[in-house]
């Protein structure tokens, strides 16, 4: 008799990208803990200078246990290099040409 394999699937992200752009980081944070329970989550931003990239490593790092999380940032090379500590998390660059 064979014995079925059990595949999980990744959960589908749920995009939280205009919550980020236009909430305080006060209201986001409250926004983020009712969302504690959601199995994954992500951002995909422009660049927002230091302070926004700054915050999406934030995000990926105080995430609860068991919840998943992807940030994402669209970027010149010239931007990319202003915060390279960001980059050299896990916030993915979109290189993008100007």
């Amino acid at each position: 008799m064979r014995e079925k394999i059990k595949i999980e699937k990744e959960p589908v992200p749920r995009d939280i990208s205009q919550e980020f752009l236009t909430m305080d980081i006060y209201d986001f944070h409250n926004f983020l803990r009712s969302l504690r329970n959601e199995p994954a989550l992500k951002i995909e931003v422009d660049w927002l200078g230091i302070p926004g990239a700054r915050r999406l490593k934030a995000f990926l790092e105080q995430k609860p246990s068991g919840q998943k999380r992807e940030a994402a940032i669209r970027a010149t090379q010239a931007e990319h290099d202003q915060e390279l500590n960001v980059f050299n998390s896990d916030v993915k660059w979109i290189k993008i040409e100007k």
